[in-house]
């Protein structure tokens, strides 16, 4: 089964014209957190030289709050992306649930991801990642859809079960965190292949059996089928980059590093 999911995996990339670094995004605000990059443009460099094609933002992380940037840093955010070779996958939006639905906070959560849509529109309309709930009907859902078909931004909503996914449309779209949907008990490989074009985005993260968040197929630890996975995402025709999620791990870069060698590691050459 292994041999055969390997092979239609190489026989999908020898059909394609695309670059040669792994196609993976990662998040760089653990990177920060940690004190293994001194600011956002450290981080970035450091994810072009060690092949990432992507780069995940956040948008609550001091220097990339958007209220923040002007005009002028969000062009040379963008031009900085550029000289190093980057996508921004996406960016994240992560502030408690409670705030989208509790009457002190909801004006005030709304302008926040108007703000994040708009900053998303400058960088290729890159999809926001909210933590609404994807089944959540709420005043606020309606606006944050209004104002992301608006920009013609996507918002990508968590999403642990099928049932989870039975409200999306767009402008919203499924969100796969594999360490949560592990922790619930279920198959990430098998819901990719489920929510089909409700996908939006996949974070490609291992629960281990430690019950630590971390890299993938860490020996003695490893939970999640990376190579099931992998071929449920290629059959799925899912175009966008999988998201190294490095938020909670005990050491960022060095999993960072290691989730590219082993993602590219599946498919031997």
């Amino acid at each position: 089964m292994r041999t055969r999911a390997r092979a239609t995996l190489r026989a999908v990339n020898r059909s394609a014209n695309f670059d040669a670094r792994p196609q993976l995004a990662a998040t760089i605000s653990p990177l920060i957190s940690a004190n293994e990059c001194a600011d956002t443009r450290e981080a970035l460099a450091w994810a072009s030289s060690v092949g990432y094609r992507g780069v995940q933002l956040s948008a609550t992380e001091p220097g990339l709050r958007p209220r923040d940037l002007s005009n002028s840093a969000r062009r040379d955010l963008a031009a900085t992306l550029g000289r190093l070779e980057l996508t921004c996958s996406g960016i994240d939006f992560f502030i408690p649930p409670a705030h989208f639905s509790d009457p002190v906070h909801v004006s005030r959560a709304f302008e926040a991801v108007e703000a994040t849509l708009e900053f998303a529109a400058t960088l290729g309309r890159a999809p926001v990642t909210v933590a609404l709930g994807a089944n959540e009907q709420c005043e606020i859902r309606h606006a944050i859809a209004a104002a992301a078909s608006r920009l013609g931004v996507g918002v990508h909503l968590p999403v642990v079960s099928l049932d989870d996914a039975a409200a999306i449309e767009l402008p919203f779209a499924a969100s796969l965190d594999c360490a949560t949907v592990l922790g619930a008990g279920g198959k990430p490989e098998e819901l990719v292949a489920r929510l089909g074009a409700r996908l939006g985005s996949v974070r490609l993260v291992d629960l281990w059996r430690s019950g630590l968040r971390g890299a993938i197929l860490e020996p003695r630890e490893s939970r999640l089928d990376a190579l099931a996975l992998r071929v449920a995402l290629e059959i799925a025709g899912f175009t966008a980059s999988p998201l190294v999620d490095a938020r909670q791990w005990a050491n960022p870069r060095r999993g960072l590093e290691q989730v590219l060698q082993r993602w590219n590691a599946l498919i031997p050459a």
